[in-house]
């Protein structure tokens, strides 16, 4: 049998997680989670083996192993802890979209209860910028609103966003959560509000069986079921991008402060890195090697450079769910031309690829560097190509 430790390690880097942020997930502490990892700590507590399997979101086979090799016993577990909620009450940036996510999920039905202020949904095909809906399949009216989609690039935050909106709902409202893989049975308490969580397409017969169940899927695109709610979600603002590079920069540099004289380049760090959370979370990582106008010359050359493989791979990953005419569309966009509203552009939209600028769409700067690779051979001189994953 595997050692604990050595079990908790690959799990956290297969789900692409540090530990912080696995520690932010399953509300354990870093030091408990390093503890464990190189083997101070043998035998953990049933609570914390709990925590940390529903933090890394395993599956059943999974979370047996690991209770297996703490020395516990494997059990269900119907309710997942929601994720802790930020130093400033919700995540940085994201006020907006975690009040309207929160709002569909209590009213249940589409473009009812929004707070003032934040932009409801109107109809089949509606695209919103911010904390926007679209409606992408024919509605159910046994399931209309209780089916959210949220969608973006990789590494935008939606999974911290659909954990945030989990723990308004169980700690203000007194819901259950769930925290299950699709393909499990997850056991609902038809007696009580209840929202479950998952990466994963769901089995729409759970919403007709369970008529207090709400679904948020976090995915790269849409679903397609019935009385699915896409809700986009966009980079983060150039204001809420800075404090959030700071938040993480500290955790490195504690004493690092924002100056006037490096107030441009910190901005010019956030733009380079399209404002998404997990690009910035790693290349604050570099403030311990480079200063801000260092880091930011070496972004221009390659936006991708000091990012992680995991987001490189995320990215792909984003790429792979276009069709052939929306990968036209993109290579179009990236290599200059621009384009009008269409279907094809909807749908980059929707999946965090493309965003607005004024009147125009540009492509993401990190989207545009992961699909184009230096290409060199006795029969090419040096250039660029546009790759695709299979």
């Amino acid at each position: 049998m595997r050692e604990f430790g050595e079990l908790l390690r690959t799990h956290r880097i297969g789900a692409g997680l540090t530990q912080q942020q696995l520690a932010d997930f399953a509300m354990v502490s870093v030091r408990a989670i390093r503890d464990l990892e190189c083997g101070r700590t043998r035998s953990p507590r049933a609570e914390t083996v709990r925590l940390l399997a529903e933090g890394l979101r395993l599956d059943e086979s999974s979370r047996a192993d690991l209770q297996q090799a703490g020395g516990r016993a494997a059990g269900r577990t119907a309710v997942a802890p929601p994720a802790p909620a930020g130093s400033s009450g919700v995540i940085v940036g994201r006020e907006a979209e975690a009040a309207a996510l929160t709002a569909l999920l209590l009213e249940g039905r589409p473009g009812v209860g929004a707070p003032a202020g934040v932009p409801q949904a109107r109809g089949a095909g509606d695209v919103r910028d911010v904390a926007g809906v679209v409606f992408g399949a024919p509605l159910d009216v046994r399931t209309s609103g209780r089916l959210i989609t949220v969608t973006g690039v990789g590494g935008v935050g939606k999974t911290r966003l659909a954990l945030e909106v989990a723990g308004d709902l169980h700690f203000r409202h007194g819901w259950s959560v769930l925290w299950h893989p699709a393909q499990a049975s997850p056991a609902v308490d038809d007696e009580q509000n209840t929202v479950l969580v998952t990466d994963q397409r769901p089995d729409p017969r759970l919403l007709e069986e369970h008529p207090r169940l709400r679904i948020v899927v976090t995915a790269l695109a849409p679903t397609g079921l019935p009385g699915e709610h896409v809700f986009p979600l966009g980079a983060l603002s150039d204001d809420a991008a800075v404090r959030l590079l700071l938040t993480h920069v500290h955790r490195v540099r504690p004493a690092f402060k924002p100056e006037p004289a490096n107030q441009a380049a910190l901005t010019g760090l956030v733009h380079e890195l399209d404002g998404l959370p997990s690009a910035l979370e790693f290349a604050a990582g570099w403030f311990m090697v480079y200063s801000p106008q260092h880091l930011l010359e070496r972004l221009r050359s390659n936006p991708l450079d000091p990012t992680s493989a995991h987001l490189r791979d995320s990215l792909r990953r984003s790429l792979s769910t276009l069709d052939e005419e929306g990968r036209d569309l993109l290579v179009r966009l990236a290599e200059g031309e621009e384009a009008g509203h269409s279907g094809p552009m909807r749908d980059l939209c929707v999946r965090g690829l493309v965003r607005r600028a004024g009147p125009r769409y540009e492509v993401l700067n990190l989207v545009r560097a992961a699909v184009r690779e230096p290409v060199a051979g006795p029969h090419l001189s040096a250039g660029v190509t546009l790759t695709w994953p299979v």
